[in-house]
């Protein structure tokens, strides 16, 4: 499949002041982490290098500082492993040994918090919240729709999906409107898993990617190599859609049917991650890295697992089944044989014995 670079968005501001949101959407992003992770990492993509980490990217079962994931892949020939706070380190964000003090950083949904109740603060006849089907057209106002398409063209990854809401996407909105500190390691280790993946057709991974390879020493060995410049300033935005047609809008765009339900995210570091390949097809499985994404895992394992068993029983009873009618036609046949060669008016021979 021919892969295409992405286009990666940055706020635009006089697009964002014309529509007189400007305020509002740099109210959300004022952290230093969002905006870091907006205005500071605009690095071109390497195509060679963008290939080469992804085609060899692998997320095993060890795992580091307990639940945070460690990757590995190949830059330049040689084989690398990286934590999430390595990861965090080398894309300029704060390791999370030094932020131990600030006890407020996040891998996934605090427990007390109702996602659901979160979700209908932020939509408009938004129904029940589904990673994989969820449209952006009913979060409300203005404003979340601006930080979603921010969101799924760079740490999500996940912009060709058609405006669905990500598990990521929905999980950074909730940081940025309670000014909770994401684990970025983390959200990086699932957009690389994501982009590994063989059923991504558009590429968000370069620039972060190209970032990493400078701080691990490598910026000399970039020169020379392909680049694509794909990191544009947002300034269309999306279009408001009346709150009286969002209902009928949100079936409109639950567009996906079985294959969009089969299509997992595999959503985002808070799902499972799947390695997989951009060139060939690198060998390893991902862990799904917090105790929800784990529970999940293990309740679709033993579903299949049922379903399997059901299969297999359903098919040995055919297979009982069948055989007993064969034996039925075989006794069938040997009676008649019986009847033909002795008629009820002759006795059968005695025994040979």
């Amino acid at each position: 499949m021919q892969r295409r670079a992405g286009k990666i968005l940055f706020p635009h501001l006089p697009t964002l002041e014309k529509a007189g949101i400007q305020d509002e959407v740099m109210q959300l992003l004022s952290r230093d982490w969002w905006q870091h992770l907006f205005f500071g990492i605009n690095e071109p993509t390497y195509k060679e290098i963008t290939c080469e980490v992804l085609s060899s990217f692998k997320a095993p079962r060890e795992i580091t500082n307990s639940f945070y994931p460690v990757i590995k892949f190949r830059a330049f020939g040689e084989d690398h492993v990286l934590s999430a706070n390595d990861i965090s380190s080398h894309l300029g964000f704060e390791r999370l040994d030094d932020v131990a003090r600030w006890d407020g950083s996040l891998l996934d949904f605090p427990k007390e918090v109702n996602q659901q109740q979160f979700w209908e603060s932020i939509t408009i006849n938004g129904g029940r919240y589904n990673s994989q089907t969820s449209p952006s057209t009913v979060l409300h106002p203005l404003k979340y729709r601006v930080i979603h398409a921010l969101l799924s063209s760079t740490v999500s990854g996940r912009a060709e999906k058609g405006g669905k809401v990500s598990s990521t996407d929905f999980f950074c909105l909730y940081c940025m409107i309670h000014g909770r500190r994401p684990i970025f390691g983390a959200l990086f280790a699932g957009l690389f898993a994501r982009q590994a993946s063989y059923r991504v057709k558009e590429l968000f991974a370069g620039p972060y990617i190209t970032r990493m390879m400078k701080a691990m020493g490598y910026g000399d060995r970039l020169e020379g190599m392909t680049v694509v410049e794909h990191i544009y300033p947002m300034e269309t935005l999306p279009k408001e859609i009346p709150a009286g047609r969002r209902a009928a809008r949100h079936a409109d765009d639950d567009d996906g049917g079985a294959e969009g339900h089969q299509q997992a995210e595999q959503d985002d570091a808070h799902e499972m991650m799947h390695g997989a390949p951009v060139l060939p097809p690198p060998q390893g499985h991902v862990f799904p890295n917090s105790w929800e994404g784990m529970h999940q895992h293990i309740e679709d394992m033993y579903g299949r697992l049922y379903e399997h068993q059901q299969q297999f029983f359903t098919q040995m009873s055919n297979d009982v089944t069948a055989g007993f009618s064969s034996l039925d036609l075989r006794m069938t046949s040997l009676e008649q044989r019986w009847d033909r060669q002795f008629p009820d008016d002759q006795q059968p021979p005695p025994p040979p014995f």
